[in-house]
């Protein structure tokens, strides 16, 4: 299963999350019409890393947006 998920700027997004250890794509190459996001691949997930990520996740839109508020 794969996730779209919306946010203000790819390319910060993907850099922390990399940081983080997780790959994920910016959603540029994906999309058609919609707005910035990324692309996030959870078919091999176990239950705990999926909380992980999750957490990744906030943290990252959380420091994105503290970074990259204009």
């Amino acid at each position: 299963m794969s996730l779209w998920v919306p946010v203000r700027d790819e390319s910060a997004v993907v850099n922390r999350l990399r940081s983080y250890g997780w790959w994920v794509a910016a959603g540029a190459r994906f999309r058609l019409s919609a707005g910035p996001g990324v692309r996030i691949s959870t078919a091999g997930l176990e239950p705990a890393e999926a909380v992980r990520l999750a957490s990744d996740f906030a943290a990252v839109l959380g420091e994105s947006e503290a970074t990259y508020r204009g």
